[in-house]
């Protein structure tokens, strides 16, 4: 099995089961089930907040770095949103969620231009709906950063001009490999528990 297809695996499996019970209630549970399922699989353990530059004063990080026969780092962000008989909580800060998902990508694809890894991918889970659902058009460019189905991701994006955000510079994400943001997951209603998720290679 493919790196892919255990990360895609253990996603399925994570949002059958939050949708059924809430399991997996933040981001390092999430972590931890993936880099226990790509251990087990492939027989190589993976480097849980891997640095690549201790001595410089801005490090970068990744959530799980891989080994073996090529270098894969995975970044994921989980979040949510309170649902009733759940102990989800509201997460909020959705415009500087999709920015920071998006700046994310960005980082795994500089990793990869330094050939600190060869395969990056980002790993995205929700069941808050207004991360897929077309956002509004207001005077920010923040409509730019959406997630939305089918959305296309390889492209340059502005630099966003919201007061709150979290990040001043454009993202260029050109060169990335996935073209086309696919969630999976069924669809439960805007008001129930849905987890879904999506994958970005780059």
């Amino acid at each position: 099995m493919t790196y892919l297809n255990i990360i895609k695996k253990s996603c399925n499996d994570i949002i059958i089961k939050n949708n059924d019970k809430e399991r997996y209630l933040n981001e390092k549970s999430v972590q931890m089930r993936l880099a226990f399922d790509l251990w087990k699989e492939k027989n190589t353990e993976p480097e849980l907040e891997k640095c690549f530059n201790y001595k410089s004063h801005y490090k970068t990080y990744t959530d799980i770095f891989i080994q073996s026969n090529i270098k894969i780092g995975i970044e994921i962000k989980f979040k949510t949103r309170k649902v009733e008989d759940f102990n989800f909580i509201n997460q909020g800060a959705i415009t500087n969620g999709k920015l920071n998902s998006l700046v994310d990508i960005k980082r795994l694809l500089d990793l990869k231009k330094k050939r600190e890894i060869d395969i990056g991918y980002f790993v995205f889970l929700t069941n808050d709906y207004l991360y897929w659902n077309n956002p509004r058009i207001g005077k920010s460019n923040s409509h730019e950063y959406s997630l939305v189905n089918k959305k296309k991701i390889n492209v340059k994006f502005n630099k966003p001009n919201w007061s709150s955000k979290t990040f001043s510079e454009e993202l260029d994400l050109t060169s990335i490999k996935t073209e086309k943001i696919i969630w999976n997951g069924e669809d439960k209603g805007v008001n129930n528990n849905s987890f879904r998720y999506f994958i970005v290679e780059v």
